[in-house]
C-alpha cells in the first residue's frame, strides 16, 4: 500500500477523532477538518474548514454553491471558530472579515485598524467595521 492510500484510508478516522477536539486545539488542525461543499446536509454545530478558515454550522441546512462559509448573506449558517482569549486586548485583536457576532468589549482588527465592539451586535453581521463605527465599534485610539 502506498503511503497516498494509507492516507486515503485514514482520513475518515482522522476526521472522526476530530470532531472531539475542543476549539482551541481544533484551530491547530483546521486541515483536519472536512472541506466544506456544495449541495451537502450541514447539521448544527458541525466544525468545517473552508479557504482555511474553521468553521462552525450555526443551523441545520443543505450548502449551495453561492453560499459558502464567510460569504454575504451566510451569516446564519455559519459561525467563525476563534480562539480562547481572542480579543480581549488590543494586541490580540479578532481579525474581521464579515459573517462574525461583535461582543461588547472585545477587540477586532479589519484593514490595519484596530476597534472596540461598544455594543454587541447579538446576530453575526457582514458589514466593514468601518461602516459599523457609531453603531457597534469606534476606532480604537489607545
Amino acid at each position: 500500500m502506498t503511503p497516498q492510500e494509507k492516507a486515503r484510508q485514514l482520513r475518515p478516522l482522522i476526521e472522526q477523532a476530530a470532531v472531539s477536539l475542543s476549539d482551541e486545539d481544533a484551530l491547530g488542525g483546521v486541515e483536519l477538518f472536512p472541506a466544506w461543499a456544495p449541495d451537502r446536509e450541514y447539521p448544527l454545530d458541525k466544525r468545517l474548514q473552508h479557504e482555511g478558515v474553521l468553521y462552525r454550522v450555526r443551523q441545520f441546512h443543505t450548502s449551495q454553491a453561492i453560499y459558502p462559509p464567510g460569504s454575504p448573506g451566510t451569516e446564519a449558517l455559519y459561525a467563525r471558530v476563534e480562539r480562547s482569549g481572542q480579543g480581549d486586548t488590543p494586541d490580540n485583536p479578532i481579525p474581521y472579515e464579515g459573517n462574525l457576532e461583535l461582543y461588547e468589549g472585545k477587540y477586532y482588527a479589519q484593514d490595519g485598524v484596530t476597534y472596540i465592539c461598544t455594543r454587541g451586535t447579538g446576530t453575526p453581521v457582514y458589514h466593514p467595521l468601518a461602516q459599523l463605527v457609531g453603531l457597534y465599534v469606534e476606532v480604537w485610539t489607545g
